[in-house]
């Protein structure tokens, strides 16, 4: 694996937490991530990475933020990327039994990036946006959850060389079926009806209108509106539809994932797309 590039010198000071990973925000920040969680994210990192691959260059230095256990990170570097990984300080003791490289991930706030401006050729961002400016980290978003949003995307566009390039991954709000996350958390109302049904279907039925924690194709667009480039992408190779490998939606497995691997284009940025996924040039 290629040797780290980011000189630490160059980064605001910080402390190294009991995980050992250099640390710029407070330890409260976000919640644990459990163990089975961390399972399904090291055993999807190939496939992401296999679609992240043909849009990438070997030795280009690659930023995840909210890299999660740091599955992608790891492919990306044994494929030749100089990759670096950050996220809360909660889910640091993951990367030690990953045995990460602690010159290669950071525990930090996605909204303040202890890096030098332009430092890196490519940012990803898979399943983060919709979790920022949110109470706990789930779907209660905060009275100023724009604000933090707004600062979210400042930051990633900040680290970004010119001409660099941005992905953006998350559930389409637009789309009043989400297959990802459930209806409540500790800080929401209480609602029955929804909860029943992604008890019986796994799947939370919201509103695709005014606040909610998911965003539109429209809403990345106006979070990054100083990018020269806004590029809606397939999915296909990315996304599956997991919910329906049991249960009654099984039948439909099939006719899903075909409208995912060959959906027109006209539909990417339309309430037919579970999923926005968009590259952006900054």
């Amino acid at each position: 694996m290629l040797t780290p590039t980011i000189d630490l010198s160059s980064l605001p000071s910080a402390t190294r937490n009991s995980s050992g990973y250099l640390q710029f925000c407070p330890s409260e920040v976000g919640s644990e991530t459990g163990d089975d969680y961390a399972c399904c994210q090291h055993t999807g990192a190939d496939r992401v990475a296999g679609y992240m691959l043909p849009r990438l260059k070997a030795g280009q230095r690659v930023l995840d933020v909210g890299c999660g256990v740091g599955a992608l990170v790891t492919a990306l570097l044994e494929r030749g990327l100089d990759a670096y990984g950050v996220d809360v300080p909660a889910v640091a003791p993951q990367w030690t039994k990953a045995g990460n490289d602690a010159g290669r991930f950071f525990s930090v706030n996605a909204v303040e990036l202890p890096f030098p401006d332009n430092s890196f050729d490519v940012v990803t961002s898979f399943g983060v946006i919709e979790h920022i400016g949110t109470i706990n980290g789930h779907c209660t978003l905060r009275d100023d959850y724009w604000d933090h949003r707004r600062a979210y995307a400042r930051e990633i566009l900040r680290v970004t060389r010119p001409g660099g390039r941005v992905f953006i991954a998350c559930p389409n709000k637009s789309v009043p079926i989400d297959i990802q996350h459930g209806p409540t958390d500790a800080h929401s109302k209480a609602a029955p009806i929804r909860c029943y049904l992604f008890n019986k279907t796994g799947m939370t039925i919201h509103k695709t209108w005014g606040r909610y924690h998911l965003v539109s194709y429209g809403e990345v667009r106006d979070l990054f509106s100083g990018v020269r480039r806004f590029t809606p992408l397939s999915l296909k190779n990315y996304f599956g539809f997991g919910r329906f490998a049991g249960g009654f939606l099984k039948p439909f497995s099939a006719i899903a994932q075909s409208w995912i691997d060959n959906m027109p284009q006209f539909a990417a940025t339309s309430f037919l797309n579970p999923y926005v996924m968009v590259e952006m040039t900054k």
